[in-house]
């Protein structure tokens, strides 16, 4: 009778568990397409894609039974190299992917990143951008452009009223 109690409690609980950093307090069940938005000095971290060289944020699609800071954590990893704690979840865009603010594990510098040899195929470059220096036409997603630099405009001026 205790074997059943347990399995029914590793399934409860299962769900909620991840493998992968989460900001304490600010972890998410939600399963879903997702990436980072990654800030330092009033820029963002935007990966260049090999096809079409659009920006966007790191970030892609979830694996089978995978939560969605899981996979901003895994893609990211992936497309930059950059280990990350996944914070809270900043939006929902207008596609269904999941925007998490994530904090870089180790100091990065303010040059462009090296994109990892893995990422190749499918990341041509990794830069810091500031929200003015972007426009609708080099961007990924472009219908959801203006709601991306809302989120991004949103999150540094959070990230400036922070004391450090």
């Amino acid at each position: 009778m205790r074997i059943p109690a347990i399995a029914m409690l590793l399934t409860l609980v299962s769900p909620i568990l991840a493998d992968c950093p989460r900001v304490p307090g600010e972890e998410d069940d939600r399963r879903a397409n997702a990436g980072c938005l990654i800030l330092q000095d009033g820029q963002a971290l935007l990966v260049s894609h090999r096809w079409g060289g659009k920006l966007g944020v790191p970030g892609g699609t979830r694996e089978e039974n995978e939560l969605a800071q899981c996979t901003a954590y895994r893609e990211t990893l992936e497309e930059t190299g950059l280990a990350v704690t996944v914070g809270r979840r900043l939006e929902v865009m207008k596609n269904g992917f999941h925007l998490y603010r994530c904090y870089p594990q180790q100091p990065l510098s303010a040059s462009p990143l090296a994109v990892p040899a893995r990422a190749l195929a499918e990341v041509k470059g990794l830069s810091w951008h500031t929200p003015d220096s972007l426009d609708r036409e080099n961007w990924r997603f472009s219908y959801q452009f203006d709601l991306f630099l809302d989120v991004l405009n949103r999150a540094l001026q959070q990230e400036n009223a922070e004391p450090e």
